[in-house]
């Protein structure tokens, strides 16, 4: 692998190589830069159409998978795009031959990292294909974790109770207020988390309280059971630039590396290179970086468009006007956790 790697950087382009050696010797971030760290940016900077290179590659970065298995959502809340696209009117499923495509993808590589059932919509609003989807996936990813984000409206004993059975490891659902509610504890926060109490029929224990998120654990054998609150004022993100109130005048030096170590595919099965992007929002129409309706996710992950995509988004200064127009606010870009790889 490392033999590969190095003669594909030998091919590389000046262009590329100068990018390379300015990001590692910048802002003191790499300031503990190793030739393996070099390996691996080279190897996801650069298109590779060896199958089993790319496979290694993608097994030794890859540390999240999200599918949207279907685009229904039953909320329009502000701070999210479903305010403005429409996700209530009808629900369309990603075919299932898609989802088992990238499911069969992820059994190549033996993948046993992170696995999430959505995106921007409500999983739990379809039980049934829920349920027949996380089934599906278990018994090719034995070694997988299988979360969901929920806001909560369909939760119920029961239904935890079935995803616990089917092989979920973790739910966390959210409880969003009104624009016209703030981030309180005592009048906003705490009477909902003992609403979900009630319902839920379940204790729990507080696990976190800061100004930007309050969380608590239900107490529930064989999976990990949360609900929080976030802060917007805080914590929120403009969505690639889709929600105006949300943009913040931020100055984001580092690079971003969301696009290094997730993989994030719509209920169309088009895929975008991070959580914030999506496939039917306008503005980020020209940040589609495959199909999966066509494509393997190894084509995908190692295409020209992703790789040079990565390649930009990498360097800690200017980006191009397009990326610079939906990035240019969002301090969402783990490179912390790249850097915990090597």
């Amino acid at each position: 692998m490392k033999q590969a790697i190095k003669a594909l950087y030998t091919r590389a382009p000046q262009r590329l190589k100068t990018k390379f050696h300015n990001l590692l010797n910048s802002d003191g971030f790499y300031s503990h830069k190793s030739q393996a760290l070099i390996d691996r940016i080279t190897a996801l900077s650069l298109p590779i159409t060896d199958t089993e290179l790319q496979k290694r590659i993608i097994k030794d970065n890859l540390l999240l998978v999200e599918i949207e298995i279907s685009s229904f959502c039953n909320r329009t809340c502000w701070f999210c795009p479903n305010s403005s696209v429409d996700r209530k009117s009808k629900s369309i499923e990603l075919p299932e031959e898609v989802f088992m495509k990238l499911i069969d993808n992820l059994a190549q590589i033996d993948y046993d990292k992170d696995l999430n059932f959505h995106r921007f919509n409500e999983p739990l609003a379809d039980m049934e294909l829920l349920l027949k989807r996380v089934r599906q996936a278990r018994a090719a990813l034995p070694k997988a974790r299988f979360s969901i984000f929920s806001n909560g409206d369909y939760a119920s004993r029961e239904n935890l109770e079935a995803l616990r059975e089917a092989g979920v490891d973790s739910m966390l659902m959210s409880y969003y207020y009104g624009k016209d509610k703030s981030y309180d504890k005592e009048s906003v926060i705490l009477p909902a988390m003992e609403k979900m109490r009630q319902k839920l029929g379940l204790d729990y224990a507080v696990v976190e309280d800061n100004f930007q998120q309050f969380c608590v654990q239900f107490a529930m054998e064989g999976m990990e059971v949360y609900y929080r609150v976030w802060n917007p004022s805080t914590s929120g993100q403009s969505r690639g630039g889709a929600i105006e109130s949300m943009k913040r005048a931020r100055k984001v030096d580092s690079g971003c590396f969301q696009g290094a170590m997730n993989f994030y595919v719509d209920y169309n099965g088009l895929v975008m290179p991070c959580c914030h992007t999506r496939s039917d929002v306008k503005a980020h129409k020209d940040f589609i970086i495959g199909d999966c309706n066509t494509q393997d996710m190894f084509e995908i992950f190692f295409s020209p468009r992703f790789t040079r995509l990565r390649q930009e988004l990498f360097m800690s200064g200017a980006c191009s006007p397009a990326v610079q127009r939906i990035c240019a606010d969002c301090s969402d870009r783990r490179r912390e956790q790249f850097l915990s790889l090597g």
